[in-house]
């Protein structure tokens, strides 16, 4: 649909905002004739739009813009049950949201995501572009060209080409990732790192899951596992624990939100997190030292990325109620700590809430960026 240059426009007006056509030209090194004709072209397919004049010295310049109606993202996290669907606009707006169960049979689970594209296509809201496009989010390997589920523990799947089906079902472009890969390339898009171009992803839920940018592009590493880290071996005061990976001192196994809810249970404790971190927060022994164990495994974790990779940020996305609470100071704690040198590492550490749908729009990101960028940036 567009050319290299298109997209490159596109690109600029997506992680910059609105700039004009000088700026276009001399931001992506191209003549102003050449941005002018590219520019028309994407007005023309109401893409762009013009926006307010910027005044200064000599003519007022026009800005140019990316239209929220430009074009519209299905996203489907199959990371945990209920599977969350949204769809977004090109500024990453979630304007339809649902949930379907999670299917473990290949048939039904694609004839479910089938069915809440047909809902979404009957009910689609108005003042947002056609649909260009659907991301799928896999808790589990996939493939490289983005089609196929290598294998998912979560699923039970392996070797599942979800991304043709899909396509051939909905007549629409269908792209697969990683949960960890789906939530770095939303950050990257829309989220506030977007204009760093070295930064790593961590999140904590069911499992551990990271991610790395690195001058700008996804790592994936020789064989698409670059950024894992629930079976990174940690072991905490020489105690490794078992994994159902098999092997023994699995990361997942202490910080996890089952190995913490675990470790609640078999204390007397409830097993829901909110109540583990108030009880903490209260001063509770048992409650105190679980969380403070989590974290710190954590945080070795982490120490660990920063000296591997050196990124300017890692983004750390937890439960709500771990942001500000002990396993968080110990996070924080074990990195200061572990850290070689910590005065020439000035890596940032930001944490922030991970919420079930943000799966969802991390793969509706998936085809946002196709869209806009197509396989520049891949």
């Amino acid at each position: 649909m567009f050319s290299t240059g298109h997209h490159r426009i596109l690109s600029a007006l997506s992680r910059s905002g609105p700039q004009s056509r000088t700026d276009l030209a001399r931001a992506l090194n191209l003549s102003k004739a050449s941005v002018t004709a590219l520019v028309r072209e994407l007005i023309e397919q109401n893409i762009l739009d013009e926006r307010e004049r910027v005044f200064g010295f000599g003519r007022p310049a026009v800005m140019l813009g990316l239209r929220q109606d430009a074009a519209s993202f299905i996203g489907v996290s199959l990371q945990s049950d209920p599977a969350h669907v949204v769809l977004t606009d090109p500024h990453g707006h979630v304007h339809i949201e649902m949930t379907i169960p999670l299917i473990s049979d290949v048939d039904a689970c694609i004839a479910a995501i089938v069915d809440a594209v047909g809902a979404i296509r009957r009910d689609y809201p108005s003042g947002i572009g056609a649909l260009a496009g659907i991301g799928v989010v896999i808790a589990g390997i996939v493939s490289g060209d983005g089609q196929t589920c290598l294998a998912s523990a979560t699923l039970g799947w392996h070797g599942v080409n979800i991304g043709q089906r899909l396509a051939d079902m909905t007549g629409l472009p269908v792209f697969v990732e990683n949960d960890a890969n789906a939530l770095i390339i939303g950050e990257q898009l829309f989220g506030d790192s977007g204009d760093l171009s070295d930064f790593s992803l961590v999140f904590v839920s069911e499992g551990i899951g990271g991610a790395h940018m690195v001058n700008g592009r996804l790592h994936r590493g020789r064989h698409g596992g670059a950024g894992e880290l629930s079976h990174a071996p940690i072991a905490i005061d020489g105690e490794a624990l078992p994994c159902r990976c098999g092997n023994r001192g699995c990361l997942e196994t202490l910080a996890a939100l089952p190995a913490i809810l675990g470790a609640a249970r078999r204390a007397g404790l409830p097993d829901e997190i909110g109540r583990v971190v108030e009880m903490a927060g209260d001063g509770q022994p048992e409650a105190l030292s679980i969380l403070h164990r989590a974290g710190t495994a954590l945080g070795l974790a982490l120490s660990q990325v920063i000296q591997f990779v050196d990124p300017s940020r890692i983004v750390v996305r937890l439960d709500p109620n771990l942001v500000e609470s002990v396993f968080a100071r110990a996070l924080r704690q074990a990195v200061e700590a572990h850290v070689l040198r910590r005065d020439s590492y000035q890596t940032e550490l930001v944490l922030g809430s991970l919420h079930p749908r943000d799966f969802a729009t991390g793969a509706a990101s998936l085809a946002a960026q196709h869209f806009l960028f197509g396989n520049s940036s891949l």
